[in-house]
C-alpha cells in the first residue's frame, strides 16, 4: 500500500537528479574560519571581480537613496537604464535587455531559444554556466574542444552543429583562459549557421574587442555585457543584452518584469553615465597582470597564458596544482582550480587584484611552489 505525503510526496525533474550544477564558491567568512584568519586577511583571487570599489557612484547614490521610490516597482521597461548603456555602447536603447547580471541574460537566452530536443554547442573549455543554463532547459550541451593556444576551431564548431543546434555559446576574452576571440569566427558562425550567436563580453573592458560592431549585418548575432567586471559593481547585479529588435522582443518574452531593483538600476544609470573611471581601474590592472605574468613566466615548471582579461590562467608542469591551492589558501590567498575538468585539471585561475594584494600574492606562491614540488 502506498501511503501518500502530500507535498512530500512531490518529485524534482527526473533530469536534475544526477545534473551537474554550477561551483559556488563559499564565502568570505566561511573561508576565513575554516582556516583560523581574520575575513580581512583573506584576498579573493578567484573571483574575477574588480578589487576597486566604485566611491564616486556609491557616493551619488547615497546622497539620493533617501528620495528613491523602494516603496513602488521600478519602470518595468527599465528606459533611463537602457538609455545610458545604449549611450555607453553606442546602439539602440529598443534593441537592449537589462538583466541581473549577465548570468540572467544567459538564462533569458536559454529560456527563449533552448528545450528538449535542441541542442547549444560551445567551445570547451568556457564559462560553465553556459552548460548549466543549457541543460536547465532540457537541452543538450555539445562542448567542442579548442584548438591550440585555447583557440576556437571553427570547423568543428560548425561539424557539431545540427537541424536542432538553437545557440552557439562563445566568451570573449574567454573564460577561464583569457584568450581573445576573432571576429572573423563570429561573423562565419554567423553566415554558415542559423543559431543565435551569442558572444559573453563580460571582461570586454579589459579587452578592448566588442561584436557590437557586426550586429547591423547579422541578425543572429547577440552580445552580453556585465557591470560586475571593470565597472566594480559585481554586488549590484547589472548587465544587458544587446541584438537587433526581432531578436530583442522574442527575448523580452522570457525576461523577468523586476529582477533588477530600483536602487541597483539607479546605480547602474550612474555607473555608465561617468565611466571615465572604469579606463583609470583597467589601465592599472592590465599592468598589475602583465607584471604578475612576466614574473611567474620567469619560473621553471609553470607555463602562463597570454590573457586579454583581468585574470591569468597557470598550468603546474612540475608542481600539484590542488597542492599549491591548499597552499595558498592557508595562508588566506584564494585562487580557482578546476577538479575534474580534463582539460585544465593541472591549471589555477588567479585574479588580478590591487598592487599589494598582488605582491603578497607573488611573495607567497614561491612557499606554496616548494611544497607541492611533484615527486
Amino acid at each position: 500500500m502506498t501511503v501518500k505525503l502530500g507535498l512530500w510526496d512531490v518529485r524534482i525533474r527526473e533530469d536534475l537528479v544526477a545534473f551537474e550544477p554550477y561551483a559556488w564558491e563559499p564565502s568570505t567568512e566561511e573561508i576565513a574560519k575554516e582556516h583560523g584568519l581574520r575575513p580581512e586577511k583573506v584576498i579573493r583571487m578567484d573571483t574575477n571581480v574588480s578589487p576597486y570599489r566604485p566611491a564616486a557612484v556609491m557616493g551619488r547614490i547615497a546622497q539620493e537613496l533617501g528620495k528613491m521610490k523602494v516603496n513602488q516597482y521600478p519602470d518595468t521597461s527599465y528606459r533611463e537604464l537602457r538609455e545610458a548603456m545604449a549611450d555607453y555602447v553606442k546602439w539602440d536603447a529598443n534593441c537592449i535587455v537589462p538583466t541581473n547580471g549577465a548570468d540572467e541574460a544567459i538564462d533569458i537566452v536559454s529560456r527563449t531559444y533552448l528545450t528538449r530536443n535542441r541542442n547549444a554547442v560551445s567551445p570547451v573549455p568556457t564559462y560553465s554556466y553556459f552548460r548549466v543554463s543549457t541543460e536547465l532547459q532540457g537541452a543538450q550541451f555539445r562542448g567542442v574542444v579548442r584548438g591550440h593556444g585555447f583557440y576556437e576551431d571553427v570547423d568543428a564548431i560548425l561539424a557539431a552543429c545540427d537541424e536542432n543546434t538553437s545557440v552557439i555559446w562563445l566568451c570573449d576574452p574567454n573564460n577561464p583562459t583569457g584568450n581573445g576571440l576573432k571576429l572573423g569566427t563570429i561573423e562565419r558562425l554567423c553566415e554558415e549557421t542559423d543559431a543565435l550567436i551569442v558572444v559573453d563580453e563580460a571582461y570586454h573592458e579589459f579587452s578592448g574587442t566588442t561584436a557590437v560592431n557586426l550586429l547591423s549585418d547579422h541578425e543572429n548575432l547577440c552580445v552580453i555585457r556585465t557591470l560586475s567586471k571593470a565597472f566594480g559593481l559585481a554586488g549590484m547585479r547589472i548587465g544587458y543584452l544587446v541584438s537587433n529588435e526581432e531578436v530583442v522582443a522574442e527575448l523580452n518574452k522570457a525576461r523577468p518584469p523586476n529582477s533588477i531593483g530600483t536602487v541597483n538600476a539607479r546605480c547602474g544609470e550612474i555607473a555608465l553615465r561617468s565611466h571615465n573611471y572604469v579606463r583609470r581601474d583597467v589601465e592599472r590592472l592590465v599592468r598589475e597582470r602583465e607584471r604578475i605574468r612576466s614574473e611567474l613566466s620567469k619560473v621553471e615548471g609553470l607555463r602562463v597564458y597570454p590573457s586579454s582579461a583581468n585574470f591569468l590562467l597557470i598550468r603546474f608542469l612540475s608542481y600539484d596544482a590542488r597542492q599549491v591551492k591548499r597552499s595558498l589558501l592557508r595562508r588566506g590567498i584564494v585562487v580557482r582550480s578546476f577538479d575534474g575538468n580534463p582539460y585544465l585539471n593541472d591549471c589555477l585561475r588567479v585574479t588580478v587584484c590591487s598592487k599589494p594584494e598582488n605582491d603578497r600574492f607573488l611573495k607567497t606562491i614561491g612557499t606554496a611552489l616548494t611544497e607541492s614540488i611533484r615527486t
